[in-house]
This record gives C-alpha cells, structure tokens and sequence, in this order.
C-alpha cells in the first residue's frame, strides 16, 4: 500500500513554510462568517476601490462618451485633445447623437418634465432617460449629477454610475457563492462588463437590467443564509430601487434576458433552501418577506410613474413601430447562431469589420459564452451531487434548464404561446444574448462553490509540522484542502467546445469571405484563453481560469469605447452653434428645419432651437398635425425615429429610408414652412425662392448654413 506524501518540515524548506504561512493569512482574511456568507473585508474591498476609480474619473469629467465624432467635422486637423485613448464610436450614435443632444437640450431649457423642442413638446421622464425637475428623477441615479454639476461631470456620472452598480453587483453576487474568492468574483465581473454585449450597447438602459439580476439574486441568498434580519433587508431594498430604475428605463429588451437569469436561478435557490434538513415552508417564506415587500413598493411606484404619464405610455405602445414587437421562436438562422459564437472573433468590430455577422457593430456584439463551456463541467457537478448524496442541486439544474430554453427560444419553432408567457418573445436574438453573459458568471461561481465543498470527491490531506497554519484550516499536522476537480475526461469537454464552436465560426466567415477574419487577428489567442480558462476552472484553478477569460473580454471588449475628457458641445464649441445660439436667445420662440446629416439635427437640439428634427420615442400630436393634417402618412410618421429633412419642393413629402428614420422634403414656399418655419439650418445650400441667407459658416470640414423663411 502507497504512502502518504509527506511534505519537508519549515526548517527543511523554508519557502514551503513561508507559503503554508501566507495560505494561512490568506484564508483567515477571507473566512466567512459563521453563516457563510462573506465578511465584510471582502463584501467591501473591491466596490470601494471601483468606487474611489470612478469618484476620480467623475471628478476629472472622463467618460467612454462618443461625443468627440465631432470633431471629425470641426476639428482644426489634428489631433483631439480631449480623446485620452481610443477612438470615437460612429456606430454608438444612440449615445452620442441621440441621448447626448437631448441631454444637452435638457440642461438649455433648465430640465423641465416637458421638452419643448419638438412642437408640442416630448415628456422627458420617458424619452431617452433625461434629467428632470420630477419626483421619478429620484430612481435615475446616473441623471441626478447634471441637475448639480457641469455637463462634463454629470456626463461622467451618467457614465460610470450603472456600469459600476452592474460591477459591484456581480461581484457581491460572486463572493456571496464563493465567499472565499474574491479575486475571482473580482475578475468575473470585470470580465463580464468588459463583454461585446455591453460596451457596444453602452447605455444606463442596458446595464441597469445587469445590476438588477445580480442584485435580485443576492436578495435571494442573503434572505435564506443571514442570520440577521438587516443584511436581508439592506439587499432586499437595493432590488425593490433597481427595479424602479430600470423599468424607468422601458428598454423591455433587455429587461427580458436579466428577468429570465434572476427568475430561474432564484427559483432554483428556493428549492435548495426548501431541500435543506430542518427548513420549513413557513421559515422559508417569513425569510422572503422583506424582498416581498421591496416588491410591493417597486410595483407601487412604478404604478404612480405610470399612471401619471398614461397617455405618454398609450403613445408609446400605440406606435407601428417598435409598438409591441413580438418575436417568433425559432427564428434564428445558421449565420445568426455562428454571430452567437463569435466572441473570439470581436476585436474585428473596433476596426468596422462585421461581414457575416450582422449590419453593424451593435447587432453583431456578442456574448462570450463562458456558460456553454462550463456545461460538461456543470453536468459533472449535478451527476456528482447525485451519486453521492442523492440529491439534486437545483441551482446548477437551473442554469442548465435556462440555457436550455434559451437555446430552444432561438432555434426550435411553433411554441410561441410558451414563450410568450415567460416573455421571451419581447426581445430580440440580438438583445436575448446578454442573458448568456450573466449566466457565465452564475456558471463559474457555482461551479467553483460546488468544486471548493468537495463536492464528488472526498478531502484530500498533506501533513506538515507548520506551527503557525491556521487552525481553522489545520487539525494537528494534517492540513485539510477540501474540494474536488472535475475529471480530465470531462474538463477536457470544455476547450473541445470551445474549439468546436470557433471552428463553425471561421468555416462560414471564411466560406462568405468575410472581412472579419482580416480585422479580428486576436481571435486564436483568444480562443487559446478561453479554452485555458474553462479547463482551469473545471479543473478548480479557479482564480487563474478567471483570469484568462478575463484577459479573453479584454481583448474583445476592453477598447470599445473612448476614454474622452468632457462632452463635445456642439452650441458652445462651434461657431455655427454659437451663432444659432445667439438667434434662439433673441427669438425663443422661432421654429427650425434642419437640412442634410446629423450635424444640423444635433445643433439644433443642443442650441435649445424649437425644431422638427430629432428622435422621437412617440409623435407630438402638434407638430405631425402641423406637417401632416390630413393624416395620410401615419404609417411613416407614427414610430420612434429620427426625423430628417432633405431639401425638397412643395408639401412635406415623407419616406421610410429604414424603419426608424424619417425623412421629410422641405420647400421654404410651401404651407407648411410660411406658417411654421423662420429659420433653416442646412450643411447644404439651399436654393429655394422663399429662404435667404443669413449667415455661411466654415469650420474644420463643416459648412454650415442658416436661412431665414421669407414670408410671401
């Protein structure tokens, strides 16, 4: 019979004792409370210094802001001085274009709950997230700092706010797994901010729902493992606000992945708490009760928000589109799924490159799909838990059931009914992928939980004569390392999928001779640290498997967007919106057309200007009776979409160019124009008999040019 290893004695190998030392110091750091739940060094540490990071960058007014696109128009030729690394993001319009200008035009108008820049004015506690003088600006954290500091700050708190609250929530999530490994809960949930799914839809409407999920489920397990009532409360509080925040939001597409992953998985931590020796319904439910009253006040308060702005939310849901978009199950396509997989491959969208993928950088960010991964490993974890204890551990059976059905949501049609009663079919294939990031954080924590409890194998043992072990870890001279590996034969299964799934994605890139593969030269060393990082993990390397996988996001996600001193404001930094700026403060009440790209739309926003450009969430009955009073195009008209002008003859002609752009023709001596318009903006000349020139302005590669309406 074999011998047990016998490791040197300190004074053989002092190396050896001064590790078992360090180990030991470690492992009283980070020991749990009696409860098992994290102590507070390690709940605190890592949200204190993201907190401290973001507190500087606010204070310094940076922020990931694409708002320097402009100076691509108005620069003098040289470099930005205000882009510290990376570059703008055209495709990131919605931020830069859209919320930016109407945040701009918020702030001129002193932040009313009525926006007056269309014609008859756009509630702005629904459209496009603004700040406001209302009572619902209360659960719009990342608003509040434009009502009290400059522009740049507030931009760099609306910024960093959400992503940090998302960042703090996963990782307290993580550690209240695995409460003996923050680093790792550390590096996940840095990794899964880093993800393609979020920086390149980087907005507080998309990563709210992220902080709210992880947020939810740290409700859950804290309500059943804490041994005083205010942690449950304190966590059970934080939800019921973020709820708010985020249903404020009423982005449902992204709403819809983070409820499915908080639903399911609190599901499953419910039937192991109801599992559990010695626990009761009743115990169980009096333990839910804070969260069910958090619960109760969200839904009180968003019922007032709604109630209060019914007719906006009936204008919002009446529109063609988006209206109440439903997607059928099944509607994937083979170029779609390979797009699902293609997170190796996504450093080619920083350079334009998305062929094969989807039509823009946006819809062809994807996930990366640690959790498809982590699936042999998960399925090793739920058959080991059976043969040894015969019993099921249903949280890993529920991140599995999930994936699953979200797989099935994509891929197998006709159960449409089902679907739509778990509300899968409000988002959308691209939106529903944020759901297989945060189940990539669920799998590796519970994964790791159930590798560090030993779980499928018995504890192993290495003596040593160390005086100084900590005597929670040692017992005589045998240093206990509970905890178990997933087999090779299993582990293995991991890099193979991950190889597996690269390989479907490079034969259709390179069958469609797709410019991806030219712009993406990264994707083998990624594919090598993912494949590294699952093995690892499995293999319960935990920390260091993060690490990889964290280093994989960072190579695909981690230059997505600009880090940008300021906002570029186009009313104050230009001379063009100087001189629009001067005109609205001497006639408030003029009304404009812009004519041409976004530069005139956005100016016009930003100066405060009175004008029929812009996105709409829902259409200003005034102003479309005003371009439209017959009526006779409501199909184009009446949707969220940006309203363009292009120069014309005649009554306003509109045209659907695609779904939520809106484009009307402008002739200065139609009706519409001699009753409602005395001033254009165009990046054109305009040649029409009833406008004259004001004023030609030239600027970097921008000319720009202001009309007065001659009235006939």
């Amino acid at each position: 019979m074999s011998s047990p290893t016998v490791h040197r004695t300190r004074s053989d190998n002092p190396a050896l004792a001064a590790w078992l030392r360090a180990e030991a110091a470690w492992q009283r750091a980070v020991a749990p409370r009696p409860s098992g739940l994290p102590n507070l060094v390690v709940l605190v540490g890592f949200p204190v210094v993201a907190l401290l990071i973001v507190v500087v960058l606010v204070a310094l007014g940076i922020s990931g802001n694409s708002s320097g696109v402009y100076w691509q128009s108005f620069g003098n030729g040289g470099a930005d001085p205000d882009l510290l690394a990376g570059h703008p993001q055209g495709i990131r319009s919605d931020e830069w274009l859209v919320q930016s200008s109407w945040i701009i035009s918020q702030i001129r108008e002193g932040f009313p709950v009525v926006n007056q820049s269309f014609p008859g004015g756009m509630d702005a506690t629904i459209q496009n997230d603004l700040p406001t003088w209302d009572w619902s600006t209360v659960f719009r954290p990342h608003v509040v700092g434009f009502l009290f500091l400059p522009l740049d700050q507030g931009m760099a708190v609306r910024w960093w706010l959400p992503v940090l609250a998302a960042l703090v929530a996963a990782y307290v999530f993580a550690v209240t797994v695995m409460p003996r490994r923050p680093a790792t809960a550390a590096f996940l949930a840095i990794a899964l901010c880093l993800s393609p799914m979020i920086q390149w839809w980087f907005l507080p409407t998309t990563i709210w729902p992220v902080a709210w999920a992880f947020a939810g489920l740290t409700a859950v397990l804290w309500a059943f493992r804490s041994t005083r009532r205010w942690p449950a409360v304190v966590a059970a509080a934080v939800t019921g606000y973020l709820t708010v925040t985020m249903v404020m939001s009423i982005y449902v597409p992204y709403m819809v992945p983070a409820a499915v992953v908080l639903v399911a998985l609190a599901v499953g931590f419910l039937v192991e708490r109801l599992r559990t020796p010695g626990t009761t319904w009743w115990r169980t439910l009096r333990s839910l009760v804070p969260l069910a009253l958090a619960a109760v006040g969200a839904v009180a308060v968003i019922g007032i928000w709604a109630v209060t702005r019914l007719d906006t939310i009936k204008a919002v849901l009446g529109t063609v589109y988006p209206g109440q978009r439903l997607e059928l199950t099944g509607a994937t396509s083979v170029d779609a799924l390979g797009a699902l997989f293609s997170a190796p491959f996504q450093r080619s969208l920083q350079y334009g490159a998305v062929g094969g993928l989807s039509v823009n950088q946006s819809e062809a960010a994807a996930p990366i799909m640690i959790v498809v991964f982590l699936v042999p490993a998960l399925l090793w974890v739920l058959w080991a838990g059976l043969r040894r204890r015969r019993a099921v551990d249903w949280p890993v059976l529920a991140t599995v059931v999930v994936l699953g059905v979200l797989f099935a949501f994509l891929l197998v049609p006709h159960w449409d009914a089902l679907a739509r009663l778990l509300l899968l079919d409000r988002s959308t294939d691209a939106r529903l992928r944020l759901a297989f990031d945060l189940l990539g954080v669920v799998a590796v924590t519970l994964v790791a939980a159930r590798l560090d409890a030993g779980v499928g194998a018995r504890a192993t043992a290495a003596v040593t004569t160390d005086a100084d072990v900590d005597p929670e870890v040692a017992t005589g001279r045998t240093v206990l390392r509970p905890g178990s590996r997933v087999p090779w034969g299993t582990a293995g299964y991991g890099p193979v999928l991950v190889l597996v799934t690269a390989g479907f994605v490079y034969i259709g890139l390179r069958i469609g001779g797709s410019n991806v593969l030219g712009a993406s030269h990264a994707w083998r060393i990624v594919v090598v640290l993912l494949a590294l990082g699952v093995l690892l993990v499995a293999r319960r390397f935990v920390a260091p498997g993060a690490l990889l996988l964290l280093v994989a996001a960072v190579v695909v996600g981690g230059g997505v967007n600009p880090l940008y001193r300021g906002v570029f404001d186009l009313s104050t930094q230009t001379t063009a919106g100087k001189a629009v700026s001067r005109i609205v403060d001497r006639q408030p009440d003029a009304r404009w057309v812009g004519i041409g790209g976004y530069v005139p739309t956005a100016m016009l926003l930003e100066t405060g200007a009175h004008s029929y450009n812009g996105v709409q969430t829902y259409p200003p009955e005034e102003m479309w009776h005003e371009i439209d009073p017959s009526g006779k195009s409501e199909e184009i008209w009446n949707r969220l979409a940006n309203v363009n002008w292009v120069d014309g003859e005649g009554a306003p002609e509109l045209s659907l160019p695609v779904r939520d752009q809106i484009r009307v023709s402008f002739d200065g001596c139609s009706r519409f124009a001699q009753q409602n318009v005395q001033y254009v903006l165009s990046d054109q000349p305009v040649t029409d008999d009833c406008v004259s020139e004001v004023r030609e302005v030239t600027q970097g590669q921008e000319s720009l040019w202001i009309y007065r309406v001659d009235k006939r």
